[in-house]
């Protein structure tokens, strides 16, 4: 019988076949193959692969026609159009506002000496920044998030699946209507400029509010887990703790290790379009391929002791945004975002600690992405 993931301890070896929740797979777990298959021209993302097959694609459909949802040429025309959004130059400019959403959600919590950082920083500065940019109401965050919530888990059940399709419909029906609203009244905001693109046929409708919708959630979900994550990371390793209250900058300047250690992504999907050689074994057309990130990002013939979080180490490599065409768009943002988060909130609180023992802090039932439910700490009320 086929090995599972979940029984894994994510060590880095040979492809091997592998079962997760019935379905057979090629797990992929050494980086440089792993960085292989991200990069493989005959390799698509799930939805890219079902979309291509004509089925219905992963996540209740989030991806579909969107960057995620295709291969080239079709993602090399979407991400022209959204590439301007997110350069280096523009994102920079949000440096201030980043700063700035980032003080308020601090100062909300200042004088009480505790919080839920999860709830009070982590999710919240990547969803205001993103709201901002694509122009949505911040105050109809409450609902979309529990729709993104809904969407996210794995649907291994029916009961789960349905939750699933009918978060995705509703939220769906929110981006449409707002695209509508922009449509007839355009602001400077990034879902008018996709409405934009439609009315000139660069987009269709459905690339817009499928575009759109993606972003909402994956311009806040992945990048808020990081930032529990790194703070978790950090808070429950002394020797790390100690030089960063010393240097409150040092996270920000190596968020590459904390990227490599604490990064979101702990299982990536792939599909074979054609036969592919990866580590010395044949992985056919339409098999699954699942790459194993934590694995490789402590691979010992990639890098030492990589077990171990090090903010003094140098060179560091990591594949959490991805590789080759599918790189992510929003990687400088997120980087902003969690480089002014970390850096502020231990500036700000330098003995901040946690409010709960570390065993106590719970973790999404999500086996693909590495998300904490809540992270209680506490600090001296300012």
């Amino acid at each position: 019988m086929a090995e599972t993931p979940e029984e894994e301890t994510h060590v880095p070896g040979p492809p091997r076949r592998v079962e997760m929740h019935g379905s057979a797979a090629w797990l992929v777990s050494r980086f440089d193959e792993v960085r292989e298959c991200l990069a493989h021209p005959r390799m698509s993302p799930a939805a890219a692969y079902a979309a291509a097959q004509g089925q219905t694609t992963p996540v209740s459909g989030l991806f579909q026609d969107t960057l995620m949802g295709t291969d080239p040429p079709e993602h090399t025309r979407l991400r022209r159009l959204l590439g301007t959004a997110f350069t280096a130059r523009r994102v920079e400019a949000l440096r201030p506002r980043v700063r700035e959403i980032t003080d308020s959600l601090l100062d909300a919590v200042a004088a009480d000496g505790r919080a839920d950082l999860v709830s009070a920083l982590a999710v919240p500065l990547p969803m205001q920044v993103i709201c901002e940019l694509l122009g949505v109401p911040l105050a109809d965050r409450t609902e979309f998030h529990q729709w993104a919530d809904l969407m996210l888990l794995p649907p291994f059940d029916p009961e789960s699946a349905a939750r699933s399709a009918d978060a995705s419909a509703k939220l769906w029906s929110y981006v449409e209507n707002l695209a509508e609203q922009r449509r007839e009244d355009p602001r400077d905001d990034l879902i008018s400029a996709l409405m934009s693109a439609h009315e000139d046929d660069r987009l269709s409708h459905r690339e817009v509010v499928s575009t759109a919708r993606m972003m909402l959630i994956a311009g806040y979900e992945l990048t808020g887990s990081f930032i529990s994550n790194a703070v978790f990371s950090l808070l429950t390793r002394p020797d790390q703790l100690d030089l960063l209250r010393a240097d409150p900058g040092l996270a920000g300047r190596n968020l590459d290790e904390l990227l490599r250690h604490a990064g979101p992504g702990v299982l990536v999907v792939r599909f074979a379009n054609e036969d592919v050689e990866i580590g010395g074994v044949t992985i056919a057309a339409g098999e699954q391929v699942l790459l194993d990130m934590a694995a490789a990002h402590a691979d010992p013939a990639h890098v030492t002791d990589g077990e171990r979080l090090d903010l003094t180490r140098e060179n560091v490599m990591h594949l959490q945004f991805g590789q080759g065409v599918h790189y992510c768009i929003g990687a400088p943002l997120a980087r902003v975002e969690a480089g002014t988060a970390l850096e502020s909130l231990f500036r700000r609180f330098p003995d901040l600690r946690l409010g709960v023992p570390a065993t106590e802090v719970g973790a999404k039932p999500n086996p693909f992405i590495r998300s904490l439910t809540s992270l209680p700490v506490e600090f001296t009320p300012r």
